[in-house]
C-alpha cells in the first residue's frame, strides 16, 4: 500500500470541516482540535509564486482564528520544507504512520462496539485522552463528522468503560483514532483488545491493511503497536508560523 494512498485515506477517515485548494496545496480547518484537521499540506513541486502562495494560506488561516501550521509529509518537496524552515516557521510534532496487513480473527471478549459514539463511549474517550474544557466541542465535531463504515470500541471491566478508540474503513484501509486507556487502568491489554476488535472489524469491512499516527515522543504507545505487527510506513511532521 503506498504512502499516497495511506494519506488520501487519513484526509477521508479523519475529515476536516472545511477543506480547499490552492494550487496543489490542501488547506484544512476543523474548529482547532487536531493538528492534522487544521493545517495545510503542500503537496506537489515547489510553486514559482512562492510568496504568493505562502500569503494566501496565512489569509485563509487567519481568517478562521486559527494558527499557520503546514504538515509536511513524503508527497511535500523537500524545498518546501526547507524555505519554510528558513522563514522561521517552527518545527513541531513528528509523527509517525505505522501500517499492517489484517486478517481474519476470533471474537474478542471484553470489548463494547457501537457504530456511532454513544455518550457512554463519549465520556469514557473524554476521560481517557483528558480532554475537557473549549476543545470538548470542537473534539465532538471531529468525531461526529467521521464517514462510514465506523465502529467506536470500548475495554470494560464490569459495568464501567476504561478506555475508548475508534476505526474507519476507506478503500480498503482501516484508519486507527483515538486509542486511550484511563491511566489507572493501564497495563492491562486493555488497549490490546480494542485493537484486535478493530482489527476484526476492518476485515469485516474489506479492509487488508490498519494503518494510524502516534507522535514519535509517544515510546510506550510504539512499543505496543510495534508488538501487534505494525510497522513504520513514513512519517511527518509540522511547521508552525509565528502568531
Amino acid at each position: 500500500m503506498t504512502i499516497e494512498a495511506i494519506e488520501r485515506a487519513a484526509a477521508i477517515a479523519w475529515p476536516a470541516l472545511e477543506a480547499t485548494r490552492l494550487g496543489a496545496w490542501v488547506l484544512r480547518a476543523g474548529a482547532g482540535f487536531s493538528r492534522r484537521r487544521n493545517s495545510a499540506v503542500p503537496e506537489g513541486p515547489f510553486p514559482p509564486e512562492f510568496d504568493h502562495r505562502l500569503r494566501g494560506v496565512s489569509e485563509w488561516y487567519r481568517e478562521r482564528g486559527l494558527p499557520v501550521l503546514f504538515r509536511i509529509t513524503p508527497t511535500c518537496d523537500p524545498a518546501i520544507d526547507s524555505e519554510l524552515a528558513d522563514r522561521g516557521l517552527a518545527f513541531e510534532a513528528p509523527t509517525l504512520v505505522m501500517s499492517r496487513p489484517i486478517e481474519e480473527s476470533e471474537p474478542v471478549a471484553g470489548v463494547v462496539a457501537a457504530p456511532a459514539a454513544t455518550e457512554a463511549w463519549i465520556r469514557a474517550e473524554l476521560e481517557a485522552l483528558g480532554v475537557h474544557g473549549p476543545l470538548v466541542g470542537p473534539w465532538l465535531a471531529t468525531v461526529r463528522s467521521v464517514p462510514s463504515p465506523a465502529v467506536f470500541v470500548a475495554p470494560s471491566e464490569g459495568d464501567r468503560l476504561v478506555g475508548a478508540g475508534l476505526g474507519v474503513v476507506v478503500n480498503g484501509l482501516l484508519g486507527v483514532f483515538e486509542i486511550a486507556v484511563h491511566p489507572k487502568e493501564r497495563r492491562r491489554g486493555h488497549a490490546t483488545r480494542m485493537m484486535a476488535a478493530l482489527h476484526r472489524f476492518g476485515v469485516r469491512e474489506g479492509a487488508v491493511r490498519a494503518f494510524l499516527q502516534i507522535l514519535e515522543e509517544d515510546e510506550r504507545a510504539i512499543t505496543l503497536y510495534r508488538s501487534l505487527g505494525y510497522e513504520v510506513s513514513h512519517r511527518y511532521w509540522y511547521r508552525r508560523a509565528d502568531t
